[in-house]
């Protein structure tokens, strides 16, 4: 190689480099400025949503977030830290600087007694130190404040609805009017204060929490007058007692006025002792009116969840048919209450007949349910004979307003039109206990959007049902489990056989051409 063409290489040589090394700085300059996420899982687990964006860019004042996360933190929360500062930094990208971020370190005595006054908890954990686990205290809160007010997420436990309780922590704050929802109480309804019931699938305390986030949530009385003037949205839960014809009417006044309700009704009670006994709460009529009649008997299913029993000394598992599990292929996808659920659980559910007007099913069984009339046996061996009728049971229903009066001549109540009122009816409400909700957590996000799609809007369902819940397994006969049984055991030690024949083959061919 000449002189020249050494230097032609060497000019070529450091232009390439000057390119490549320019070419970076840009990239690095841009990516400060913007940013690309691909999301590649199913339902964008890892994207921020459209509605968290929008939220973000309709902010029209400061709304300030201190992050109380201990330096010190046990290896599985560390990736919680770090999920937490890149939801929060992207979040604020689009705040148009009105999402101010503050990481502050609770491990000074100042600024936890300020989260404690807050009201984030401290919490004990594991942390690894000097190669040994030493149990301490610690913070895991986030507090977001906007005009004075305040909004708590005390702990961060997982990342799955970080995004959902954050945006709906603004959404609350920055709300010119705070939505109200009602838990009707005077007929021995689940409670969402007592736990003092005598049946240990009772309590809504869970519920509560979760509905603390976005809502007013009140108790009502029928016996107060214009008890449900305030009340955006009614939940009535497994009422034990009998309404009377003035409850009825308060109610079908709610109701034709644009009121939203959500009937939870059993009209089989079944006891902590598995003791099933039928229930007249006077409602049936009034709900059937509407456009849903609840049948009064259970239904059951080939799909259904594991239940526990004891035995003497002996406690068991069995799959339960009494405890439908209905799944996402028998949702109505098109409906926003269910677009993203995988899978609800309805332990003793009666099933749902439709009777016309604006009502859609929201979930049915599979097409293998039958149902199970008075008198009733609950025997966990229970199952159907070769002579028992099968069909696709709807297990929960919409129906949309404007709605008549049950009664051609209803009293004059005290309320003003307001809009076109919705009710979501269904034959159960042991679905949204606390002990249920520790077995079936999926079920609170089906229950949380429907309050959202009654009360508020669509947008929040979104971005609480991108995380999957649940993903069941494929139904298979018994010759179909045998075939995947046997192909598991044997397959891939024959494919590596084969491979091995054939592999020995070509080689055995290679060596003959050779010679």
């Amino acid at each position: 190689m000449n002189f020249l063409n050494r230097l032609k290489y060497a000019r070529d040589l450091y232009l390439s480099t000057i390119f490549v090394v320019g070419t970076i700085i840009i990239i690095a300059f841009l990516s400060t400025q913007h940013f690309v996420r691909y999301d590649l899982t199913e339902g964008q687990q890892y994207a921020i949503a459209d509605v968290s964006k929008n939220v973000m860019q309709g902010l029209d004042d400061i709304v300030t977030v201190q992050v109380y996360f201990s330096q010190k933190l046990p290896p599985n929360l560390l990736t919680t830290r770090l999920y937490v500062e890149d939801v929060l930094d992207e979040l604020s990208s689009y705040a148009n600087g009105n999402l101010q971020v503050r990481f502050l370190n609770p491990d000074q005595e100042e600024v936890a007694q300020e989260a404690l006054q807050l009201g984030i908890p401290m919490i004990r954990m594991n942390i690894l130190e000097k190669d040994k686990y030493e149990v301490k205290n610690g913070f895991l809160g986030i507090a977001i404040s906007y005009a004075g007010d305040f909004e708590i997420i005390p702990v961060v436990q997982d990342t799955v609805n970080l995004e959902y309780d954050f945006v709906a922590s603004i959404k609350k704050l920055v709300a010119k009017e705070q939505r109200t929802v009602g838990f009707l109480t005077g007929h021995e309804e689940y409670s969402i204060t007592s736990l003092s019931s005598g049946n240990s699938f009772s309590q809504y305390g869970t519920v509560l929490a979760a509905l603390k986030r976005n809502y007013d949530v009140v108790e009502v009385s029928l016996d107060e007058e214009d008890a449900l003037a305030s009340v955006d949205t009614l939940i009535v839960a497994g009422p034990k007692e009998a309404f009377v014809k003035w409850e009825k009417q308060a109610l079908d006044h709610y109701i034709i006025t644009g009121g939203n309700v959500i009937f939870l009704i059993e009209p089989i009670h079944v006891n902590d002792a598995f003791e099933a006994s039928p229930i007249e709460t006077n409602l049936e009529d009034l709900i059937a009116h509407y456009g849903v009649d609840i049948q009064s008997h259970f239904v059951l299913d080939d799909s259904n969840e594991t239940a526990s029993f004891a035995q003497g000394y002996i406690n068991f598992v069995v799959d339960y048919p009494f405890w439908v599990k209905t799944l996402k292929e028998n949702f109505n996808a098109e409906n926003p209450i269910m677009s993203k659920v995988d899978s609800v659980v309805l332990p003793w559910a009666s099933p749902l007949e439709l009777k016309g007007g604006k009502v859609e099913a929201l979930a049915k069984t599979t097409e293998e349910a039958w149902v199970q009339t008075a008198p009733f046996d609950l025997d966990p061996n229970i199952e159907a004979t070769e002579d028992t009728e099968r069909n696709q049971e709807v297990v929960a229903a919409l129906i949309e307003g404007p709605f008549k009066s049950y009664y051609q001549k209803r009293p004059k109540l005290p309320g003003k039109k307001k809009k076109e009122g919705r009710l979501v009816v269904i034959g159960n409400a042991r679905f949204m206990s606390d002990r249920a909700l520790n077995q079936f957590k999926q079920n609170l996000g089906f229950f949380l959007n429907a309050v959202d799609y009654l009360t508020l809007d669509e947008s929040l369902i979104g971005i609480r049902s991108k995380s999957a819940n649940d993903r069941p397994l494929m139904e298979l006969s018994d010759n179909e489990r045998q075939v995947v049984k046997w192909a598991g055991t044997f397959l891939v030690p024959i494919l590596i056989v084969l491979y091995g024949i054939v592999r020995a083959t070509l080689r055995r061919r290679k060596k003959n051409l050779i010679r």
